[in-house]
């Protein structure tokens, strides 16, 4: 098994303009180094809108390679206008989507699909009163003449008009553990989805497409214990289980077996409280019961932002309480911190989600939604994000020092997170 790891801060030019290659150059070009050559690329993607990104699989599409593209529809993209370096006028990710997904659709060998699944949790909406995307996963399946295969998870979505921030990748070539998983996402992505062109037609309003469900539509899929990559998604349940459940129980499990440390590197870390009644453990609470065995293990939290900056203050403030004054852990913030993986002893988990109670949580939920004009609409479906998982036990060293060094500048230039009560 290859593995390649990628992680980096981004050297900012002017803090006033946003990147146009999105939040990390760096990566995104790391990323196009790894798909260069490629004659199939299959992208799972929250936001799709890099013109850089889209211009590199144009020149690949136009010499032969298949490119096939699942992400949010443009309603899921920010109208907020902002400065972008090399655009003379302010604009927004949406308007650049706009112009990418035309461009898509006009291009050879290029295919664009939509994952409109929408839920609500608690009655919760967006900012703008609809209801919220539950596709969050950032993950590539690219084939090449050679026979050479590569799995890519990766932190960021290469958004245009993101700040800059930090990210990472990991990229398995080769391996068929991963690849089968891989596969098994893109095809029943394919099932889920739908065209660019049929969109239009099929979801006529905005009602038309919050009623899509995917309670009762579920499939299983069987993992061992050796085969530590998976996705979770509300159409999934693993090993019997809901998806989403799967994945915390298996970062728990790995966590209970730590001697040595625990590093935690995500935007945001507050799994303390659970969102739903069927998963009774949390991995802030697998934390505290290590330490409670173990002070002397080396427990270290980096986030990006301090629980004030949160719209969800109380668990962030919670967590953050917690391993200040009842099991103490350090932590620190850095406001570049995008990345999401936890190094276990010797052993990684990397993810594209953070580590929140929405992203673990699963299960039939009723959701309601009322439009403008005052009309209920309610569905009964399952509460569940989409996103991939990789846990790498025993992790190759050139891999480990990676993320160990990427951990540690960023640790280094962050400031400890202090709760004065």
């Amino acid at each position: 098994m290859t593995i390649k790891a990628y992680c980096r801060i981004p050297a900012i030019e002017n803090k006033s303009y946003k990147p146009k290659e999105g939040g990390c150059p760096e990566l995104l070009y790391d990323l196009l180094g790894e798909l260069d050559g490629a004659k199939e690329i299959h992208i799972a993607a929250y936001l799709f809108n890099n013109p850089t990104y889209f211009a590199f699989l144009h020149k690949l599409s136009s010499n032969g390679c298949k490119v096939y593209i699942t992400t949010l529809p443009t309603a899921g993209y920010s109208d907020r206008k902002l400065k972008v370096a090399g655009y003379n006028n302010k604009i927004s990710g949406r308007d650049m989507a706009h112009t990418i997904f035309r461009d898509i659709d006009n291009a050879p060998n290029m295919c664009l699909s939509f994952f409109p699944h929408q839920y609500i949790w608690y009655g919760a909406l967006y900012a703008d009163g609809g209801a919220t995307y539950s596709f969050h996963v950032k993950a590539i399946y690219a084939k090449f003449n050679n026979q050479v295969s590569k799995c890519i998870l990766s932190s960021g979505n290469f958004m245009f008009t993101d700040p800059y921030h930090s990210d990472s990748m990991l990229v398995f070539e080769n391996e068929p553990v991963y690849e089968k998983y891989f596969v098994k996402l893109f095809s029943d992505l394919k099932n889920h989805s739908i065209r660019s062109n049929a969109y239009y037609t099929t979801y006529k309003s905005y009602e038309d497409e919050f009623m899509l469900a995917f309670y009762g539509k579920e499939t299983n899929v069987e993992i061992n214990s050796q085969e530590q990559c998976f996705f979770t998604a509300p159409f999934y349940h693993i090993n019997g289980i809901g998806s989403n459940h799967y994945a915390a129980n298996t970062i728990i499990d790995l966590i209970n077996t730590a001697n040595k440390r625990v590093w935690v590197c995500a935007q945001h870390f507050h799994d303390v409280l659970s969102f739903d009644p069927e998963r009774t453990t949390t991995i802030v609470k697998a934390l505290y019961s290590k330490l409670s065995q173990n002070r002397s293990i080396d427990i270290k939290i980096l986030k990006q932002v301090k629980h004030a900056s949160l719209a969800d203050k109380r668990r962030a403030a919670i967590t953050e309480t917690l391993f200040q004054y009842i099991a103490p852990a350090q932590q620190k913030y850095n406001l570049l911190a995008h990345d999401k993986f936890i190094l276990v002893d010797n052993s990684l988990i990397f993810s594209t989600a953070n580590y929140t109670p929405t992203q673990f949580a699963f299960g039939l939920r009723t959701m309601k939604y009322k439009n403008p004009a005052g009309y209920k609409f309610v569905k009964k479906d399952n509460f569940s994000e989409v996103n991939g998982f990789a846990v790498v036990q025993e992790c190759p060293q050139d891999v480990l020092n990676t993320f160990e060094n990427h951990f540690s500048l960023l640790w280094d230039n962050g400031a400890f997170i202090n709760i004065q009560l």
